[in-house]
């Protein structure tokens, strides 16, 4: 007798024998014990398959003739219950036919007894090793559908959260320009009180005779205000970017004054109003020398208005 050949398997199988010769049963049982198998056998004369399919085995070693029964018809109706089985089937009368209808049946392999101990071994050694194998392939197939499924659910969360992302970035645009809507809105309202409250009571300034001699000046307040509140403006944003005295010297150009005539009309020097233009150039980014500053601010309301009109 030889020993088991040894395969790098974790599981335990257990093993069945179905033979109407309990004394040959209770050998075989034996045998097997001797070398660690989980062993058991079905005691008793009468078999059905119902004394089969109570017992839960992973290999059967099954008679051919059962006392009146067919060891071969209960085959199909115990791998319709037990699937992942391996079936040795055993007989005491040597026949072909009777070893490739068990085959065809779904049997694993085919003994004809008296066989010796280092055949049984090595067939049981076969078997375990198939199943092995085979449950092997059936816990990769399990672990690919787990990762195929985990795979095309984190597609979906994927896809579901750039649906997300693209309808929370539209409703950042939308929310966009509701503000910049709003603030120009804002703006248009702004500009409408200053007008018709600031510039109502520097014309009534104006029309004071204790002022008159201040009308140069009140003029050119007057202006100033204008040109923070005309949609026309050379710069929505010109007022934001100039100081309040370069905003005035700024209107003054626009409206034609040289230099001297803005140092009279602020009661500052020459060279601190051309100081004040050259700050404006810098901050209106106007880097050509040679581009007047006059030009550039009457072109910016040209265009200013002609969008307007547009």
């Amino acid at each position: 007798m030889i020993e088991m050949e040894h395969y790098d398997f974790d599981t335990d199988f257990s093993i069945l024998i179905a033979d109407d010769d309990e004394s040959f049963s209770q050998l075989l049982a034996d045998l097997l014990l001797s070398q660690n198998f989980d062993v058991r056998y079905i005691r008793g004369p009468k078999y059905n398959i119902e004394r089969i399919l109570e017992s839960k085995f992973d290999i059967l070693l099954l008679d051919v003739f059962l006392g009146e029964v067919n060891g071969l018809d209960l085959i199909p109706s115990i791998r319709s219950h037990y699937p992942d089985c391996s079936i040795i089937v055993m007989t005491g009368y040597p026949d072909k036919d009777i070893a490739i209808k068990a085959l065809q049946l779904g049997a694993f392999d085919f003994l004809e007894k008296p066989f010796p101990g280092e055949l049984l071994f090595h067939v049981i050694s076969r078997t375990m090793k198939t199943l092995h194998d085979k449950r092997k392939v059936a816990r990769l197939f399990y672990d690919l559908h787990k990762s195929q499924t985990e795979l095309i659910s984190n597609q979906e969360r994927l896809e579901y959260l750039n649906k997300q992302l693209r309808e929370t970035n539209k409703a950042l645009a939308i929310f966009a320009q509701n503000i910049e809507s709003e603030k120009d809105d804002l703006e248009k309202q702004i500009a409408v009180k200053l007008r018709s409250l600031i510039v109502p009571s520097i014309e009534k300034l104006r029309n004071d005779n204790i002022s008159s001699h201040y009308n140069n000046q009140i003029d050119m307040l007057i202006r100033q205000v204008e040109d923070l509140t005309s949609d026309f403006s050379p710069d929505a944003n010109l007022a934001f970017k100039l100081s309040i005295t370069e905003f005035r010297i700024a209107s003054l150009i626009k409206h034609g004054n040289t230099t001297e005539e803005i140092a009279r009309q602020l009661h500052v020097s020459p060279s601190t109003v051309r100081s004040h233009r050259k700050n404006i150039r810098k901050k209106l980014k106007i880097n050509n020398a040679r581009y007047s500053l006059k030009n550039f601010l009457y072109s910016s309301e040209r265009h200013k208005l002609q969008g307007n009109k547009g």
